[in-house]
């Protein structure tokens, strides 16, 4: 098939490529863009130069699109606002089990939640597909399926978990009664790590690179939730096929609290131990680090996303994102699917919360360091740095196009700030992936929406009633896990990401008492 161009003509660009003195250039030029087949061929003024579809791009404002580094689709769209005021702990307990959904329900998750990704200038997803005790191929085929037919980039995991319930969590297993913890065993007794790996490779054929969109990424769901011989299986395979590990570590104050009490150590420096802290490592929260911690992600090239919408609606605390930076440690923006797939809720968050945690001012991050974590932290994080993530010749035409004359933009002043603080999505007006137009005036050209809206809310009763026994589970689980949560919370540990104390690790002085949790 021949290849098809598109030139857009007088565009406001952000280019978002790399500084040699670090950091990202966006300095606005005014500029042509010309597109052959899946990438940019040139940027420049007055290009001279035709192509099959012409678009002038006057008063609009061109971005590569951002990347959400860390979601959960089925989980996001089914249990969307089903919930507040609930700890991670407490809210896993409702979760839907996703191996006892139909694939087409995952299909429509998935549609659903890149639908809404691609209108509010997201172009890539890292889809966590969470499933115990690991992700069917049934349910990896659908999801990519709908992501292909969609036209929007994307990483899909290979979940896994081996570990019972009770071995994950500390002081769960005494509280619990036998039946229920011999539940939690028969749910992961028939995991095998050499029929997961044959199913990796079988998805990584079937899936890596088609149709240009789609990859995979292995994920043990967290360091406690797998044994150290699969984890060493992931570090493995993760160097054979060069794809990425994405693993949640120190979500939450009790995951700092499981490290001490089932290893004697942090999370951090038990995955690290057993193979999975490499460069090729992205670690999904990362909250509750210690500053030698984050010394160990540094030293290893790993990832942090940082999902400050996700952290505080599940009481979890504020990440320690300046003295990450300070380490240099590359960072990327997830929505963890929670309420809505629009990371640019989650860009106003990052921008805003870290500028009220110390007096410093100046060591506030900016508006540029925030993008950057959009974009390109995002595509290190998925191991496509050199295919998104900005506009520049040879990279992939996945870009997004704004319309400066709208409300966000009205007076304008600094774009980047516009774009953080500003800017909600509204402003989308046309939306590139991989070379084509998925989004033509604000509305998708792929899906029908309604279509797929239809069907979902036709398919909402049989979930529902599917939902009332994972619920009586959870009820029952609740008192033991309440106490558990309490039991956490009273554990002193040497840092506080609850409040202010703790969040800026390099300004602790050394040798600093533990101090106990705000609860």
């Amino acid at each position: 098939m021949p290849m098809t161009s598109v030139l857009l003509r007088n565009a406001t660009v952000l280019p978002f490529t790399p500084k040699a003195a670090g950091g990202i250039d966006l300095s606005p030029q005014v500029a042509d863009v010309l597109v052959v087949g899946d990438r940019i061929a040139q940027v420049a003024p007055n290009l001279e130069a035709t192509a099959d579809q012409v678009i002038d791009a006057t008063d609009q404002l061109l971005i590569p699109g951002f990347v959400d580094s860390h979601t959960h689709t089925v989980v996001g769209v089914l249990e969307k606002c089903a919930y507040e005021a609930l700890p991670l702990e407490l809210w896993m307990l409702y979760l839907p089990p996703d191996q006892k959904l139909d694939p087409r329900l995952h299909y429509l998750c998935a549609a659903i939640a890149g639908i809404e990704a691609l209108k509010n200038g997201t172009t890539t997803l890292q889809d966590d597909l969470y499933a115990l005790p690991f992700t069917t191929p049934e349910i990896f085929d659908a999801t990519a399926q709908a992501y292909s037919d969609l036209g929007i980039r994307a990483s899909l995991s290979l979940h896994a978990i081996n570990q019972p319930l009770h071995h994950t969590i500390p002081y769960l297993g005494e509280l619990l009664p036998e039946e229920l913890k011999q539940t939690f065993v028969d749910a992961v007794r028939e995991f095998s790590i050499d029929s997961w790996t044959q199913l990796f490779r079988d998805l990584y054929q079937r899936w890596q690179g088609k149709n240009g969109l789609i990859t995979t990424v292995l994920a043990p769901s967290a360091a406690q939730r797998v044994t150290p011989e699969l984890m060493q299986c992931i570090g493995a395979l993760s160097a054979e096929y060069d794809v990425p590990i994405h693993a949640h570590l120190l979500e939450t104050r009790t995951q700092a609290v499981t490290g001490l009490e089932f290893f004697g150590e942090t999370i951090i420096q038990y995955a690290q131990r057993h193979g999975l802290l490499t460069h090729r490592t992205t670690i999904a929260h990362g909250i509750w680090l210690t500053p030698e911690d984050i010394d160990l992600v540094a030293a290893a090239g790993a990832t942090i996303v940082h999902n400050p919408v996700s952290n505080y609606r599940l009481c979890s605390g504020i990440a320690s994102i300046q003295a990450l930076q300070a380490a240099g440690v590359n960072i990327a923006l997830g929505t963890d699917g929670m309420d809505s797939f629009n990371l640019f809720n989650v860009i106003r968050a990052a921008g805003l919360t870290h500028s009220v945690i110390d007096s410093d001012y100046k060591r506030y991050p900016k508006a540029a360091d925030v993008l950057q974590w959009a974009t390109a932290g995002g595509a290190r994080s998925a191991l496509l740095q050199n295919e998104v993530g900005s506009i520049a010749a040879g990279m992939k035409a996945d870009f997004v196009l704004y319309d400066l004359n709208a409300l966000s933009f009205t007076p304008c002043h600094q774009l980047p700030i516009h774009l953080v603080y500003a800017e909600d999505g509204r402003s989308v007006r046309h939306v590139f992936v991989n070379g084509q137009r998925v989004v033509a005036n604000g509305q998708v050209s792929t899906l029908n929406e309604a279509d797929i809206l239809a069907e979902f809310r036709d398919r909402l009763p049989e979930y529902h009633r599917l939902r009332e026994g994972f619920h009586r589970q959870g009820a029952r689980l609740r008192p033991a896990m309440d106490k558990v949560y309490q039991r956490a919370m009273a554990h002193p540990l040497a840092i506080d990401n609850f409040s202010r104390a703790g969040l800026s690790h390099q300004t602790l002085a050394p040798g600093a008492a533990e101090v106990s949790a705000v609860l």
